[in-house]
């Protein structure tokens, strides 16, 4: 897909195809839970926002915010956040 920027160099092969299989899913169809953010433990340096393939993290008031409709449960947001705020269950 032309939209998807280049996953996380770092992402695993099995988080790339998970990511790439979830791509397209309506929320009815969803069996995955997006990625969640500990709000006190997040400071908003923005590294989830850039690791994010599909722009699903946003900043809003200095803290992380997931679109749970874009969110494509990869995985990449949680190994670069720093203060381990960010969880995919």
């Amino acid at each position: 897909m032309q939209w998807l920027r280049p996953l996380c160099s770092g992402m695993s092969p099995e988080r790339h195809f998970l990511a790439q299989s979830n791509i397209g899913k309506t929320k009815g169809d969803k069996t995955i839970m997006a990625a969640k953010v500990d709000t006190g433990k997040c400071t908003g340096c923005g590294l989830c926002v850039d690791a994010c393939p599909v722009e699903a993290i946003t900043l809003e008031n200095d803290k992380a915010k997931v679109d749970e409709d874009t969110c494509i449960d990869c995985g990449a947001c949680v190994g670069e956040c720093p203060n381990k705020a960010i969880s995919v269950e």
